[in-house]
């Protein structure tokens, strides 16, 4: 069976490998591990590219892949991680990862915690704006401070700041507005401790790994968990959860619950913090989560005795029964399309 891998890095886009602007964009070393990984699992691989060079393989009918390995993040638009799946969508093409839906609902993180809030799931409370009219001002003055602005439909923790008063706000929102041409999401701050829960699996099949606690060098509980912290090597991940199997559970059950009402495919990462009171706050979905080497999968796995590449067969097994690919002589329906034509 031969998938095809594709994936965005910085260089498709002008941008240096070492750029840290763009942080959703894959590192050249994740590509490899995870192409790496694939091939472990028996398959025969083909390294495509973003979407540009998959749109000309299947113009030229180039095409001849069973399945395609999606970690395309896309770029320029609230509705740049659809835009991979939905081509693939409309030549009937298999795919890892999550539809047009559920690449285009997560992105808006307001609409995401409103959903998520109503099966029970407790959010931050927030509102999204365009501009600084006095309305918005004033609603800003309602949320404790300090509180959370940020751009609504952004990943990778990209203009995420943490705001003292409303003089600050007002300047860093000017800021904001200015670059992204989407808008902001202002919400509570919520005190406490940073984790994240990878996901695998289908419907009934899904299967919460474990949770992942993010936390400073010192062992501190990190204030902001921003940009910059992402890119350089100065943050603690750690598997071993410190409150209890109770309050465990119920976060494992929270991103269970979460992954399959929004109808997510293969694998996904919720994020919380965990208040000081010890309430865990939803605060994200990431339908396109790292699949880095010690990225929260891995090391998730690694506790339920799987292996890096033994985690990435995992994903294309679940996408394999969502498309009922039991066979390696599978043919692809866009295959077929060819052949009977």
């Amino acid at each position: 069976m031969k998938i095809g891998f594709c994936y965005d890095t910085k260089v498709d886009y002008g941008y240096p490998e070492n750029n840290l602007e763009y942080t959703d964009f894959v590192s050249l070393d994740t590509v490899s591990e995870i192409g790496k990984a694939i091939e472990q699992n028996g398959y025969t691989l083909e390294y495509i590219g973003n979407v540009y060079k998959l749109r000309e393989q299947l113009v030229n009918n180039s095409f001849d892949c069973d399945l395609v390995f999606n970690i395309a993040e896309g770029f320029g638009s609230r509705n740049r991680e659809a835009i991979l799946p939905g081509l693939l969508e409309l030549y009937n093409i298999p795919h890892t990862a999550s539809d047009i839906y559920g690449m285009s609902i997560n992105m808006n993180k307001q609409h995401t915690k409103i959903l998520a809030n109503s099966i029970g799931v407790p959010v931050a409370k927030g509102f999204c704006f365009d501009n600084l009219s006095d309305e918005v001002i004033e609603q800003a003055r309602n949320l404790k401070l300090p509180f959370i602005l940020k751009p609504n439909c952004e990943g990778g923790s990209m203009g995420l700041y943490l705001i003292y008063s409303i003089e600050d706000f007002i300047k860093k929102a000017k800021f904001l507005i200015e670059i992204y041409s989407f808008e902001l999401l202002a919400e509570e701050y919520i005190e406490g401790v940073e984790i994240t829960v990878p996901v695998i699996g289908n419907g009934k099949d899904t299967t919460a790994l474990g949770v992942v606690t993010i936390l400073n060098e010192d062992g501190t509980n990190i204030n902001l968990y921003d940009n910059s912290l992402k890119q350089i090597d100065n943050v603690i991940n750690s598997p071993n959860f410190m409150y209890g199997d109770a309050l465990k559970n119920k976060i494992l059950d929270y991103s269970v619950k979460i992954h399959k009402f929004f109808h997510l495919c293969d694998y996904s990462r919720m994020d919380f913090r965990i208040s000081t009171d010890g309430i865990p706050y939803f605060l994200e979905i990431n339908t396109m989560p790292s699949l880095c080497r010690d990225c929260s999968f891995e090391q998730c796995g690694k506790q339920n005795g799987l292996s890096y590449y033994q985690v990435i067969g995992k994903i294309i097994d679940a996408a394999r029964a969502r498309y009922n690919i039991y066979s390696v002589n599978y043919i692809c329906l866009f295959d077929y399309l060819f052949i009977s034509s």
